[in-house]
């Protein structure tokens, strides 16, 4: 692995490792929570500004990965260069070979592999459902790369959940298109890159401030992603009316230059396998949330899920609740964070 920064400067300016204090529980679950809150409803967002919740699109898939995460690039850069600029420089030059790989996955690889298959018709609870993998990535990745042992209870429960995710690929068929299994499987390549992330960054923990490492990848990610623009994104951007630029905003801010920072510091606190559990609250927030602005409002957002789907998405949940009701019940068995590199 790479060399350390020398120099790993804390919040409060002193020099010295990144040590997360004794915090009370209810905190970090908090933390959760209301950052799975937030970006369950970037789903609806998303498939707002793609055009697939009955409004017309604003953004294609190429379009919205550079809308929302070019304007992000300049928040978190402007951040490390004006504020922490000593600290990110000795960052990226110590762990290059970390930054480059994180920023492929957390932004292109995760965001346009998800924005293509809402874009040609995975519903967003579908698109946030395939998210919910994410733990189960997590632990293949831990048991191939960090020793930990890949038990029946987990291939049983991984051979459940796939089974959910075939049916609900298979649901809309009819009005989809044959395609539509490949769309999901496309869409769920999306959490297997931000597992890939997770499990690159997960080394850092305690070590860096996960601010600046969580800035450094969006800044470095929006650079991967300006080649986009003059593939129509800029054209798109400048034709955004205030309802998009709404949806937009709340995509950049809260879901981005926030969540991704809140993500990183859930790193911090736990186990990977632990930070990849949190994932289950996805999908029933991002249903509720839908079901609340089709009420809400019944001529712009438009949602059905079928009794496929319903049963699809109870099986997925299932056997992953499988897989990973051991590392939940005793998670030092299957404590990523002392494995880690």
């Amino acid at each position: 692995m790479t060399a350390r920064p020398k120099v790993a400067h804390s919040s409060s300016g002193a020099a010295g490792p990144h040590r997360a204090s004794a915090l009370p529980a209810w905190t970090t679950a908090g933390a959760a929570f209301g950052l799975f809150l937030v970006w369950s409803n970037s789903f609806v967002a998303i498939g707002y500004l793609l055009g697939s919740e009955g409004a017309p699109a604003r953004f294609d898939w190429l379009g919205l990965t550079a809308g929302r995460f070019l304007p992000a690039a300049v928040v978190a850069g402007g951040y490390c260069l004006l504020v922490r600029r000593r600290e990110a420089m000795e960052l990226a030059r110590a762990e290059w070979r970390r930054l480059v790989p994180s920023a492929v996955l957390a932004v292109p690889a995760y965001n346009l592999a998800l924005y293509y298959g809402q874009q040609r018709g995975v519903p967003a609870p579908v698109a946030s459902l395939t998210t919910a993998l994410l733990p189960l990535v997590v632990l293949v990745l831990a048991a191939l790369f960090l020793g930990e042992r890949l038990t029946r209870q987990r291939v049983i429960g991984f051979a459940v959940a796939v089974c959910g995710m075939a049916l609900i690929a298979l649901a809309k068929r009819d009005q989809v298109g044959a395609a539509y299994p490949l769309l999901v499987l496309v869409t769920a390549g999306a959490p297997l890159s931000w597992a890939l992330f997770s499990v690159v960054s997960k080394p850092l923990a305690g070590r860096v401030s996960p601010l600046v490492w969580t800035y450094l990848v969006l800044a470095a990610g929006g650079l991967l992603v300006v080649p986009l623009l003059p593939l129509g994104a800029w054209e798109q951007i400048a034709a955004l009316d205030a309802p998009g630029w709404l949806a937009l905003g709340y995509l950049v801010l809260p879901c981005t230059v926030a969540g991704f920072a809140v993500w990183t510091w859930l790193l911090r606190r736990l186990p990977a396998t632990s930070v990849g559990f949190t994932v289950f609250l996805n999908p029933p927030l991002t249903a509720l949330s839908k079901l609340a602005l089709a009420a809400l409002f019944p001529a712009t957002f438009l949602f059905a899920i079928e009794p496929q789907e319903w049963l699809g998405g109870l099986l997925a949940l299932g056997g992953l609740g499988i897989a990973v009701w051991r590392s939940i019940a005793r998670p030092s068995e299957t404590s990523a964070a002392r494995k880690f590199p």
